[in-house]
């Protein structure tokens, strides 16, 4: 008997790999979850969940609050809110962190994992412990020989050049750009330490440097419980550091300095005007590259005049450096209010601001009572001044204002009159004028009116007041038919050209002070040179028939679209003949040989019809073919 194949047991190791699988999915999608996890700190104990929540859905969705409460029930002071997105989360953090909740600054920051936050706890406390064992002395009298003997041999160096970066820093954000000009409020501080530079004994390039430093160390013991941040008292401000680097004038600012170039480069640069204090490139914060600006100061201060009248003949790296004389923190927030003041004034230059200026809505307080036909034109004339602003050359005037519905039967004394009696008293109307129509004129020769026409005011103030006046006012003329005022819309080509006619006329006037008698000779001489050059044009014949005098019909005896047709007839030989003397001799051969004509192919006698016929007679008259068997039916 043949061995029986086994049957194969099923597989566990592919279900323990699903389930790995899913496990694997379910940590991540909860990674994915605390990612967007806040914890807030120090939580009023008014707090409640659902006003927590109310704080921080402004910046996105959140899934649940948590507030961490004792056994007894007491609040913790802390708690965390659990957003959908990460995005969502770092918003709120940037915008809430440090911030008032109800009566009390909250710190917000992205909840940790529990064993990483116990070993960042446990970093922290072996750095304070290692802090504390080089701080404590046995005896209290070492403690100021260690801090002389700090100051001697290790802040003497570092912690003037951090002064001194600090210093830079602050001056160069002040000066370097008017936007870093606007926005510099920061204060210059020094961290754990007060630090007194005094500048007047130097004597050599590298200077001694006294510095009083006076710390204060908060001692705590390990055995004594942490205390919660709302019994904690807020730390005391740091003092402050001011310079006097500015006022003494020994301070240059130093643009389009190399990239390339170091600290010590500049010194030895500037070391040929006098003795140099310091010289600093101001470097970037988040780059650590260096901005291409730097401050130095010299002992003294004529040594920094010659500096800076030294002008492009002072170069490094070859560069040509462009030094300034260093500005101080009053002098710059006067500099940007001054340049503020400067930009206030209207930005859009084609003033499109005005072109709403008047417009009535549907709906509005404004419209009520007036008539379907005005509010139908209404919409008509702004529709209109959008394709006209569509040109770029096109602005809204700020002076001069037009307006419709006029009336018909009036003229420019009475527009000028309606407009004085509704502006303010002291304004001077320089024009008021109807427009017309001087296709469709009258008796007198005067045109008809189109029913609208423009004012111009020497002030736009008066303008605007008198289109607020004027406009929709029922008063005027009739409440069906009520006048529309707005800015007329101006074409600065237009007005070039008429300002230009303008100084040509007061230049050619005797009357007016800009009179120039050259300018009137100039075109004395152009007009006879015209006159000339026509005298001694060949005079040709243009005109055609000649009249004769006598009783002749107005009609030519010849129709004239027979010549019409005569003509066009004409002027197509002329081309044709035009086109044929262009081409050369062998051109015009070819086109007047005739082409061969094509060969038909002959009739075989094969072919004939007769024979086809009889054969086919044959094969249907004839006996049956026998077919051919096949190799299994032969015998």
């Amino acid at each position: 008997m043949g061995h029986h194949a086994r049957k194969k047991p099923p597989q566990p190791e592919e279900s323990a790999k699903e389930k790995l699988k899913l496990i694997k999915k379910e940590r991540k999608e909860k990674l994915k979850e605390k990612r967007a996890r806040l914890i807030v700190r120090n939580l009023p104990f008014q707090v409640t969940e659902e006003n927590l929540k109310a704080h921080f859905e402004k910046f996105g969705e959140i899934d649940h609050v948590q507030i961490l409460k004792k056994e007894d029930g007491q609040m913790v002071g802390c708690g965390f809110v659990q957003f959908k997105l990460v995005q969502k989360a770092a918003k709120a953090r940037h915008h809430l962190d440090g911030k008032p909740f109800l009566d009390r600054e909250i710190s917000v920051d992205f909840a940790m994992a529990k064993n990483k936050f116990l070993v960042q706890e446990d970093v922290e406390v072996k750095q304070k412990d290692e802090i504390k064992i080089k701080e404590e002395p046995l005896d209290p009298d070492l403690d100021e020989v260690k801090k002389e003997e700090e100051e001697e041999n290790v802040l003497e160096d570092t912690v003037v050049e951090d002064v001194k970066e600090e210093d830079v820093q602050e001056k160069e954000e002040a000066q370097s750009d008017d936007k870093e000009v606007e926005n510099d409020e920061n204060k210059v501080e020094l961290d754990e330490s007060k630090i007194e530079i005094d500048n007047s004994d130097v004597e050599t390039d590298d200077s001694d440097v006294e510095i009083k430093e006076s710390e204060e160390d908060d001692e705590s013991d390990p055995d004594e419980d942490v205390k919660s941040e709302e019994e904690s008292e807020p730390p005391a401000k740091k003092p402050k550091f001011e310079s006097n680097d500015v006022n003494e004038g020994k301070t240059i600012f130093i643009k389009n300095v190399p990239f390339a170039a170091t600290n010590e480069d500049l010194k030895e640069c500037m070391r040929q005007f006098g003795r140099v204090y310091y010289a600093l490139i101001c470097i970037d914060k988040f780059t650590q590259h260096s901005k291409g600006t730097a401050f130095v100061k010299f002992v003294d201060q004529e040594d920094a005049e010659k500096a800076l009248a030294a002008g492009t003949e002072l170069t490094l790296l070859g560069n040509i450096l462009d030094c300034h004389r260093a500005l101080g923190r009053n002098e710059i927030h006067q500099k940007a209010a001054a340049h503020k003041e400067e930009k206030k004034g209207p930005k859009d230059s084609r003033n499109l601001y005005l072109v709403k200026e008047g417009v009535i809505l549907a709906g509005s307080k404004a419209a009520e009572g007036v008539s379907a036909t005005d509010m139908a034109k209404r919409l008509q004339l702004e529709q209109y001044k959008t394709q006209m602003l569509r040109n770029l050359n096109k602005f809204v005037s700020r002076d001069r204002i037009v307006i419709h519905n006029l009336p018909p039967s009036w003229d420019d004394t009475k527009l000028r009159a309606l407009v004085k009696n509704n502006s303010p008293k002291n304004a001077i109307i320089r024009e008021a004028r109807i427009m017309r129509d001087l296709k469709n004129v009258d008796s007198e020769g005067v045109g008809r009116s189109k029913e609208f026409g423009f004012v111009t005011f020497n002030r736009h103030e008066d303008a605007l007041a008198a289109l607020r006046t004027l406009n929709n006012n029922p008063n005027v003329f009739s409440a069906n038919k009520r006048p529309i005022v707005a800015f007329s819309i101006e074409n600065k080509a237009m007005i070039k050209a008429k300002q230009k006619r303008l100084e040509k006329s007061r230049l050619k006037n005797p009357n007016c002070k800009m009179f120039d008698p050259n300018v009137v000779k100039a075109d004395k001489e152009k007009e006879e040179k015209k006159a000339v050059a026509i005298e001694n044009s060949e005079q040709k014949d243009f005109a055609g028939v000649a009249a004769k005098p006598g009783i002749q019909k107005m009609r030519s005896r010849y129709n004239l679209k027979t010549q019409a047709k005569l003509h066009y007839e004409n002027v197509k030989k002329e081309k044709k003949k035009a086109k044929f003397a262009k081409k050369s001799f062998k051109e015009r051969k070819q086109e007047f040989t005739k082409q061969p004509k094509q060969k038909m192919n002959k009739k075989k006698n094969d072919d004939s019809f007769a024979k086809l016929v009889s054969n086919y007679k044959k094969k249907l008259m004839g006996p049956p073919e026998e077919k051919k068997k096949k190799w299994y039916e032969e015998s």
